[in-house]
């Protein structure tokens, strides 16, 4: 299959890549020696006016439209930023790329093959995947610093790459609230992603052996949001969605709710919102009112160990109202749900970012998920507090 080369890397995407970099950290910035939950969220550059023609005239064919790119992982500095570590999936225009040629979709291994209508679906395994990483404040703006890796990936493009791809990323970043938040954007350039990088500190205490899911850091009340944009009529599964809800291509959704973890199955509710709420002209599909959807919540159940010792976590989430019940639409597909993979941050590790990485279905494989969309849960309770005053 030819392609464009994701972000033009090779051809000038991230050239700076490729420029030596400084051999030695002038100033060593506070941030080494802490490890760090991370979120990405941006657009790929697009130099086409935004017309908003909305018509599909074949391979990049929404004038404008800036695909949404999302990225979710962890990174480790040693003291002195000498050794950088981490993982990262990464989602840029889900499978529109297979058409356009351009965006990726990414992690360290591949799940949930056995059930996957194609190669699995990218999740985290626990280990390292960052490689040619640096840290340096020569060059950056005063009191930044230039963070650089590359984050390889045993799952890219479908699983049908061969071999494993790989992505180098260059970010400025400031330091806030004493190295327990830092924050970024991606080195400017005209064909490079813009993106931004939030990066939370994980526990100081984080015990570095595999955890359990419903025992700490995964136990607790915890607070949802999630925001997540669509991919275009050029990503086949967003199509079908598309066709399927009347809803229109490239929209913005959000929802918000809770997950109650304290064994396995979790459970929680989630309430959603989004721009497919509005149906396109002369669309005979019911509107969607996914308002309040019940769901749980297990650690993969296909591919070993699900949670891991650098705070990473799989999990599979199945939709478990009622197929009559109005408010969850959602509900009338059998056994629909999704899956993710997380990361645990905060001080003792009780909040976490979120990626969708995966649609699940009881009669059908599990497909990508059409969008880019991520989540943050925050702690309400710890697994000490009684908690049935907090839920549904």
């Amino acid at each position: 299959m030819k392609r464009q080369l994701l972000f033009l890397v090779l051809a000038g995407g991230l050239a700076l890549m490729t420029a030596p970099i400084a051999s030695a950290v002038n100033v060593v910035p506070g941030y080494c020696g802490h490890n760090y939950a991370m979120l990405m969220q941006g657009t790929e550059p697009n130099p086409n006016p935004a017309t908003g023609s909305g018509d599909n005239v074949g391979p990049g064919g929404y004038p404008g439209w800036l695909t949404g790119i999302v990225g979710v992982g962890v990174i480790q500095f040693s003291v002195g930023c000498r050794n950088i570590t981490g993982e990262l999936i990464y989602n840029d225009g889900d499978i529109q790329y297979t058409v356009t040629g351009i965006g990726a979709f990414g992690g360290p291994a591949a799940c949930y093959s056995s059930e996957s209508i194609l190669s699995g679906l990218p999740c985290f395994d626990g280990g390292n995947h960052f490689s040619a990483a640096s840290v340096t404040t020569a060059g950056a703006p005063p009191g930044m610093s230039l963070l650089q890796f590359t984050a390889n990936f045993n799952y890219f493009d479908l699983g049908i790459a061969s071999p494993a791809g790989s992505l180098p990323f260059a970010f400025t970043i400031q330091e806030a609230a004493a190295d327990s938040i830092l924050v970024g954007t991606t080195v400017p350039s005209p064909t490079a992603p813009v993106l931004t990088l939030t990066m939370q500190e994980q526990s100081p205490s984080l015990v570095k052996v595999p955890t359990t899911f419903g025992e700490p850091p995964y136990a607790g009340v915890s607070a949802i949001v999630c925001t997540g944009t669509g991919a275009d009529d050029d990503d086949l599964i967003a199509e079908i969605s598309n066709n399927d809800s009347g809803g229109v291509a490239g929209s913005y959704g959000s929802a918000v709710g809770s997950v109650q973890i304290l064994s396995s199955p979790a459970t929680g509710i989630l309430s959603f919102n989004t721009n497919d709420n509005l149906q396109v002209a002369g669309s005979t599909q019911p509107v969607s009112n996914n308002t309040a959807c019940d769901f749980s919540e297990i650690p993969d159940p296909y591919d070993g160990p699900a949670t891991f010792a650098d705070g990473t976590s799989n999990l599979w989430s199945t939709i478990t109202s009622a197929a009559s019940d109005p408010t969850c639409t959602n509900a009338k597909s059998a056994g629909g749900g999704f899956t993710t993979s997380q990361v645990a941050w905060g001080a003792s590790d009780q909040n976490s970012y979120a990626m969708v990485t995966g649609l699940t279905e009881t009669i059908f494989p599990f497909i990508p998920p059409g969008e880019m969309s991520t989540c943050t849960h925050f702690a309400v309770a710890p697994a000490t507090v009684t908690l049935s005053p907090l839920l549904r």
